[in-house]
């Protein structure tokens, strides 16, 4: 991985340990290492209300 943005609805400092949680069990899943979001932006809302976070990631492929 070599960028990773992350917008989530209704952002506070507050509750970045329920992001790094989420982010472990994804990486977790996937059998990867965790790592940091390279860029976190807060959003009043996504293109879907249900939607509370939405990611970008871009890797490099070997």
């Amino acid at each position: 991985m070599v960028k990773l943005t992350v917008h989530v609805v209704d952002w506070t400092p507050e509750r970045m340990p329920e992001l790094l949680e989420g982010i472990a069990r994804a990486s977790a899943k996937l059998g990867t290492t965790p790592i940091a979001p390279a860029s976190l932006f807060g959003a009043a809302a996504l293109d879907i209300p249900e939607h509370l976070v939405e990611v970008e990631a871009t890797a490099v492929l070997d």
